[in-house]
């Protein structure tokens, strides 16, 4: 996760990110050992889930939502409609 040191090392934002799908995390049943580089939190749900901003790859400019102890790395909608929405919720 890019809140701790990995977030600082070097390239990590260069390294396009991986993911292209929803990635099952260990509430159903899974791990949540993903990467997440190539990613940035730009807001923080509680309860250790975070908003994930791509920068790189295939899904640059989607916010991902990040639930790696219940849930799952999951995609949602490009930059704008997220931060739309998020301002309707001021």
């Amino acid at each position: 996760m890019d809140i701790g040191f990995g977030g600082r090392s070097a390239g990590f934002l260069s390294t396009p990110f991986p993911h292209t799908g929803e990635w099952p995390g260990p509430g159903k049943g899974h791990d949540a050992n993903y990467s997440v580089a190539g990613s940035l939190v730009i807001g923080e749900c509680g309860c250790g889930t975070f908003h994930r901003l791509i920068v790189t790859g295939r899904n640059a400019g989607q916010v991902w939502l990040d639930d790696p102890d219940w849930g799952d790395l999951t995609p949602g909608p490009d930059f704008r409609d997220w931060y739309l929405a998020w301002l309707a919720t001021a």
